[in-house]
């Protein structure tokens, strides 16, 4: 009995160092930042994001996910010259790094072409071991965690998200919808927004995403999730309507099916196996709910080497499997449920031949089909599997999802950049 409890003793030891340890707001970082007037309640504004994209698991509590033993060698960089590309503003043509740098107000680019690297460009203090809040490339990282839970036979995308999550029964706008619709944004739910927001505020004080929550009746998402009514002018499935509490119920799937928190399961499935150079934060609540829409704190590096997993038919370049093929192809061929929703969604009007499923888009733009991880404030990841090339940029734009920024990145920036780097020998 002794000998058994001690070996129990030591098993539980272990699963807790391996755990995604949880970190409380920096309140030392959150009193100097009240000096210069940003806050716990206002810190994600967009005026202060060239400050609060490098710092905002401090405001927050985070959950640290540890990286694993493999850790992939980029390599010295080959070079590239951003200032012999071309881009193009409303006032005329500009030079890529004066595009990139002063009009799309990136803080950091980094080009992979076949898992090493090109080059990498930093600015506002970035360098490549400082983690930036990536927003919504978080979503890309819950669904590729989720992924690999379908791939084991724990969830099927076919399934009622009520049969994982019997806590949205009552709520009509999740009543009738799969998991992949869910994933695809194509869930149904109707989402009154907050005056002067694009979100309802009841999400985000759940997430304590701007301090203790105001709304002590709602105790975790699912509580929130609950409460969602469905749209009157499509069903289920028909159109694609980007919500980020779509995400949080897949981050919820994955710790219901596994007894564990998403930044766990994050943690195991990805941070420890991918390659990745360096930790990573993900804000969460204080309960140890992760932001699986738009928590993510990593180093653009790592972000670029999650992408590069995906161009290289999800494989790491130490050749461990790390997402499904199934996956990938699935993506990449798309349906005829993720096209027509796509064509009912706000989005289709930029760039009408392209689709969004589980939880990534993807592009056919200036003859470049490329896979996408999208922030609202700029930041951007992108992989075109025919040539191996990775971009990801890390934006601190002051207006999230401008229509101006968004068409310079997708229409021209980025089939720029893949244009002229797969010139490069």
């Amino acid at each position: 009995m002794r000998k058994a409890l001690l070996t129990l003793s030591v098993l539980f030891a272990t699963s807790y160092v391996n755990a995604a340890t949880l970190h409380e707001p920096d309140a030392e970082f959150i009193t100097n930042s009240k000096q210069v007037g940003i806050s716990q309640a206002n810190w994600d504004h967009g005026q202060s994001a060239k400050l609060t994209m490098q710092n905002a698991y401090k405001f927050t509590y985070s959950q640290e996910m540890e990286n694993g033993p493999f850790i992939h060698d980029l390599s010295k960089a080959t070079g590239f010259d951003l200032s012999k590309a071309q881009g193009y503003d409303a006032d005329g043509p500009h030079s890529l790094d004066i595009i990139i740098r002063d009009r799309l107000n990136q803080e950091s680019l980094i080009i992979l072409k076949n898992g090493k690297l090109v080059d990498e460009f930093y600015w506002n203090g970035m360098n490549k071991d400082k983690t930036h809040l990536q927003m919504s490339i978080t979503k890309s990282f819950t669904s590729m965690t989720l992924a690999q839970l379908v791939d084991e036979g724990k969830v099927d995308m076919q399934d009622p998200i009520v049969k994982y999550l019997p806590e949205l029964k009552s709520a009509p706008g999740y009543a009738g919808a799969t998991v992949q619709q869910v994933a695809d944004m194509r869930s149904g739910i109707k989402i009154n927004f907050t005056p002067g927001k694009i979100w309802d505020e009841r999400m985000t004080n759940v997430q304590e995403w701007n301090g203790v929550n105001k709304y002590p009746e709602l105790k975790s998402i699912l509580d929130f999730g609950a409460t969602l009514n469905k749209r009157s002018d499509f069903n289920h499935g028909q159109a694609y309507d980007y919500q980020c509490v779509n995400t949080e119920m897949l981050g919820m799937i994955v710790a219901r099916v596994t007894g564990k928190s998403l930044a766990e399961n994050m943690e195991q499935r990805l941070w420890k196996k991918v390659g990745f150079e360096h930790n990573a934060r993900i804000q969460s609540n204080s309960h140890g709910e992760a932001v699986g829409s738009g928590g993510l704190n990593a180093t653009g590096r790592d972000v670029a080497l999650m992408m590069d997993v995906l161009v290289n038919g999800g494989k790491n370049r130490q050749g461990e499997q790390i997402l499904p093929t199934s996956f990938i192809d699935n993506l990449l061929a798309g349906n005829d449920e993720v096209r027509s929703a796509w064509k009912n969604g706000a989005e289709s009007k930029l760039a009408p031949d392209a689709w969004y499923k589980d939880q990534i888009r993807v592009f056919n733009i200036e003859g470049h089909k490329f896979l996408a991880f999208v922030g609202i404030h700029g930041q951007v990841t992108v992989g075109e599997p025919t040539t191996g090339i990775v971009i990801h940029m890390n934006g601190a734009q002051d207006e999230m999802q401008a229509t101006r920024t968004v068409a310079m990145t997708f229409l021209n920036v980025i089939p720029t950049l893949l244009s002229e780097v797969n010139k490069q020998k």
